[in-house]
């Protein structure tokens, strides 16, 4: 095209020689003092016909001129169509209001800018561009993307867009971005959808998005990213965040954000891959965090959150693995179950000074966990799950258990602060059930340290709290075994019974001397007499020598019976004693 057609306006006409020329046609209508009006209320209208024109057969360029079409402030009439077109130059809408739809489904272009436009429907589904795709402070009606190809960035910073509610107002599925999406402080009213998406890195900090009831306000399953998916500062109000399957190459932030949903999971991400770290400081979450079978390269922090839960569970990540920490401390408040079932932290679980509600519990059941911090609680859980957990080292403290615990088969090398056997039998016996490995566990414990005392108080302690749970006969043997030699673990109290009955016996003896068996007899002892009736081993002649009379018979009886039962239990606690590992 050598000349615009004479049948042009004359502002089509400056258009065509601004594209010849390389330069800007700025439409936009000045006021008497110099400030700039609403485009809504300019007069300079460009048919989207010529726009089409000039893109699809560009005049050719001025010497030393390059051709780009830069269109300002215009008001674009008709209906602009470029799909399956191929277009040789870039082109800039600025501050542009379009009447009817953009149509540029499978179009291929160099470089698009429609910053500031107003535009009813963007339709730009498998649209290739080499370079940029710039909607900064765009206002639309629906951006559909679907399996769009952008070879640099595409830009959505500080854009409205306000879906009709049969669909996603930004539909990107299968997206591919080859540079970054930057959509710092965008607004996006009907969902954001990249299942499937490809990029180097997302940024939607300070953003605001929310979904319809049948969708989420951001989709992203699937969605791969070499590097950060950045929502620090995000709000969403509905629909929450779902990024099931989802890669994150580098770091996943969610600083300050506020994710509420009243329909499903406010963050739904099973099986997330995160090359970094998730870092959530000052997280609101309004219906659970889920996190099941999530990988994390580095660490969780959710320092300072607020967790409210979905089916009353506010973080759920059964077989989860973090390479470094879970933190959630500094006053966040849990207001639900924490599932951290089956999940492998190589670092530590800190939950120092957190505060949950009242029916709040946390499961660790079959978990693996470096360290587990467990301090200065504002409110502890209602009941804590440690049962075959596997933990190297767990720090608490006494104000800090829950009502319960469960302390089943769990395994660990180190407790702190080290407190005295009486005060931890307090933390056993917040046991849901009994079982002997907690208390033979914390009595190894105690003996790798050298505080044999401590370790048999607790094995006495087990035999107690055993003891409860059988029947008569077998809890009345318990009570005589607990009374004179402590099980076996205070071996010492046996002689001191001893002593007593023997003395017990000889005094009163000493008072109804019996009745001699024989003429010739050896003359009668009393003490003597009463070691020999009381200890079974021992045949001293005194008990065959002499006959109790009258009501002595009865003591005979009782010291000899007495002197067999405590023997019997000497013997028994001497032998585990001696055998027990």
């Amino acid at each position: 095209m050598t000349t615009p057609p004479v049948h042009w306006d004359p502002i089509s006409q400056r258009l065509w020689q601004a594209v010849r020329n390389g330069g800007p046609l700025d439409l936009t209508a000045a006021s008497p003092d110099g400030t700039t009006q609403d485009p809504s209320s300019m007069s300079q209208e460009v048919p989207a016909e010529v726009i089409a024109t000039l893109l699809l057969q560009p005049p050719a360029p001025e010497p030393g001129a390059v051709s780009r079409l830069q269109l300002i402030g215009a008001h674009i009439t008709g209906r602009l169509q470029l799909h399956y077109a191929a277009v040789e130059i870039p082109f800039s809408l600025l501050e542009c209001r379009f009447d009817e739809p953009v149509e540029l489904a499978d179009a291929s272009l160099r470089a698009v800018d429609f910053t500031g436009c107003r535009i009813p429907r963007l339709s730009a589904d498998r649209l290739r561009v080499d370079g940029d795709l710039t909607l900064d402070q765009l206002v639309s009606g629906g951006v559909d993307l679907f399996g769009a190809q952008i070879r640099g960035d595409l830009w959505l910073t500080s854009a409205r867009i306000t879906g009709n509610g049969s669909g996603f107002a930004v539909n990107g599925p299968q997206l591919r971005v080859e540079g970054g999406l930057y959509a710092h402080s965008a607004h996006v009213t009907g969902g954001l959808n990249l299942w499937g998406a490809q990029a180097f890195t997302i940024e939607l900090t300070q953003a605001r998005l929310s979904g319809e009831e049948e969708h989420p306000a951001f989709r992203a399953d699937g969605l791969h990213l070499v590097q950060d998916l950045v929502c620090s500062d995000l709000l969403v109000n509905g629909g929450g965040i779902r990024l099931f399957g989802a890669t994150i190459g580098g770091q996943c932030w969610l600083a300050r954000a506020d994710i509420r949903s009243t329909t499903g999971w406010a963050v739904s991400a099973p099986t997330l891959t995160v090359g970094g770290g998730l870092y959530a400081d000052g997280l609101t979450v309004g219906g659970g965090f889920n996190l099941f079978g999530a990988v994390i390269g580095e660490s969780i922090e959710l320092t300072a959150s607020t967790l409210l839960p979905y089916h009353q569970c506010a973080l759920r990540a059964p077989g989860a693995r973090v390479e470094a920490n879970i933190t959630l401390d500094n006053a966040t408040r849990v207001a639900g179950t924490i599932d951290l079932t089956r999940a492998e932290v190589k670092g530590t679980l800190s939950l120092i000074g957190t505060t949950f509600a009242e029916e709040a519990t946390v499961a660790l059941h079959h978990a693996a966990l470096g360290a587990l911090h467990l301090e200065s609680l504002t409110a502890p859980p209602a009941t804590i799950d440690l049962s075959a957990a596997t933990i190297v080292s767990i720090t608490d403290a006494a104000d800090s258990w829950p009502a319960q615990i469960a302390l089943t088969a769990l395994t660990y090398q180190a407790l702190h602060p080290v407190m005295p056997a009486a005060h931890r039998l307090a933390w056993l016996q917040r046991g849901m059930d009994y079982h002997p490995q907690p208390y033979e566990q914390l009595a190894a414990y105690y003996r790798q340290l050298g505080h044999d005392d401590d370790a048999r108080t607790v094995l006495l302690a087990r035999h107690r709290q055993r003891r409860r749970s059988q029947p008569r006969l077998a809890r009345l043997w318990g009570y005589i075994e607990d009374a004179t030699v402590g099980y076996g673990y205070r071996p010492g109290r046996a002689l001191i019974w001893l002593l007593a009955l023997i003395a017990v016996t000889a005094i009163a003896f000493s008072a109804t001397p019996p009745r001699p068996a024989q003429a010739h007899g050896p003359s009668f002892q009393p003490v003597v007499f009463a070691l020999d009736l009381i200890l079974p081993v021992l045949d001293l002649g005194q008990e065959k020598a002499f006959t109790p009379v009258d009501s002595t018979a009865w003591i005979a009886w009782i010291s000899s019976l007495s002197g067999w039962l405590l023997g019997t239990t000497v013997i028994t606690s001497l032998t585990r004693r001696l055998t027990r590992s």
